[in-house]
């Protein structure tokens, strides 16, 4: 039997996975269903229903990401918040970078990989730039390569 990898997810993460779940089960168990039933009664031959064919894609779409979330919180384990030391980068921690070239700076929230979303300054500990800043303690200065070149920042803060 495979061993199981946990997932360390904040207890933000895993509320808003567990909110994805119930909206991505709603859709599958609930709208899709009567959306097929209209389709299928729309008549002509249900391989060249492309209504049908399109919802049974979507269909397809949905019952694998209700299985992907499923088994994610199935192996999550929830960040105790209160034990994480804010002396160094770890995640779950809020990071505040000062980008040595333009001065400029900006804050991060360190997450797992399940969590990353760049778009909300969620940045993954296995990304390139959170590989670098874990660890690192207030004041250090870390140099990253990434496919946009080379980044240099400066840790300005760390906190919960």
């Amino acid at each position: 039997m495979a061993e199981t990898e946990e997932i360390v997810l904040t207890p933000e993460g895993y509320e808003q996975k567990k909110k994805k779940l119930e909206e991505y089960r709603k859709i599958l168990y609930e709208e899709l269903p009567k959306k097929l039933k209209l389709a299928k009664e729309h008549g002509a031959e249900l391989r060249e229903n492309k209504e049908y064919l399109d919802l049974r894609s979507e269909q397809d779409y949905y019952e694998a990401e209700v299985r992907r979330l499923e088994e994610l919180l199935e192996k999550a384990v929830i960040l105790d918040e209160s034990q994480v030391d804010t002396k160094v980068v770890g995640l779950g921690l809020r990071v505040t970078l000062k980008d040595l070239k333009t001065n400029k700076t900006e804050t991060f929230e360190m997450v797992s990989p399940a969590e990353a979303d760049p778009e909300q300054n969620k940045i993954s500990t296995e990304s390139p730039v959170g590989r670098a800043l874990m660890g690192q303690r207030k004041g250090a200065e870390i140099q990253v390569e990434t496919p946009a070149g080379v980044l240099r920042y400066k840790i300005i803060n760390i906190e919960r």
